[in-house]
């Protein structure tokens, strides 16, 4: 099945915004997509930090219309034998581009059918082995978001890397710490169970429940169901991850 195209492509990178290589990831995808509309999700992922990276991709991709096209640079192996992929995810009407090494993860825990093709940088001229997302990456995303067919760019990929899914099975209560954002709320991998359970992290039972953050007093440990749907331990005008002592793939339990 087709996906129609938006026109819009969206930027997730661990470039930062000082050195220049967002802005030329960005001229790269309109030098190849004349028209596209070019949104930056961040380019401030962590350096290297594939697990953060997939993270901002399933907080922001869903909020697009169907048919953009999601790129990711987030590529500690950059010029190494890695692939770099086209997925199209055809129930959530979306196309992905990135390197095969986990970044796509949690966009693709939700996704039911998708295909993988594996881009081939021999069809690509004068490819820098550093910079594969402005010479590879970025022009693939410019030419889908303008019209091309993803299975153009190269051979069905197979199997593809993933790291271990961001949520737990609707029921289960023994997960783990998935992050913890900036504002120090330790988001879990759990889903609600329903009622008022005690959340377990850090050798410390959290019993609280609210709403929102808001609804904690100061200073005040509770926990909450977040935008993703996933439990969050938060201090209300504190750091949870601060206040508890854990960091990310901590146990977690509801009791």
């Amino acid at each position: 099945m087709a996906i129609g195209r938006s026109g819009i492509v969206t930027l997730t990178t661990d470039f930062g915004t000082v050195d220049g290589y967002a802005g030329a990831l960005r001229g790269a995808v309109l030098a190849a997509g004349r028209g596209a509309t070019v949104v930056d999700v961040t380019h401030d992922v962590p350096a290297r930090a594939v697990r953060e990276g997939a993270f901002a991709l399933r907080t922001a991709a869903p909020s697009f219309p169907p048919g953009t096209v999601h790129l990711a640079v987030v590529d500690p192996g950059v010029g190494s034998s890695r692939r770099l992929l086209v997925v199209v995810d055809h129930g959530n009407q979306r196309i992905l581009v990135a390197p095969d090494n986990g970044v796509l993860s949690y966009l693709l825990d939700d996704a039911s059918v998708f295909d993988a093709h594996a881009i081939d940088p021999s069809r690509f001229a004068a490819v820098s082995r550093t910079f594969h997302g402005r010479d590879v990456l970025g022009p693939t995303a410019g030419r889908i978001a303008a019209g091309a067919d993803p299975s153009e760019f190269g051979p069905p990929a197979g199997e593809v890397i993933r790291l271990p899914p961001y949520r737990e099975p609707v029921g289960k209560r023994e997960g783990r710490i998935l992050r913890a954002d900036r504002f120090g709320n330790l988001v879990t991998t759990l889903q609600s169970v329903g009622g008022d359970a005690v959340v377990e992290v850090g050798g410390i039972q959290v019993r609280r429940r609210v709403g929102c953050y808001a609804e904690l007093p100061v200073g005040e440990v509770g926990w909450c169901v977040g935008s993703l749907g996933l439990i969050e331990v938060a201090v209300r005008d504190g750091s949870a991850a601060e206040r508890l002592g854990v960091r990310e793939d901590a146990a977690v339990r509801l009791t």
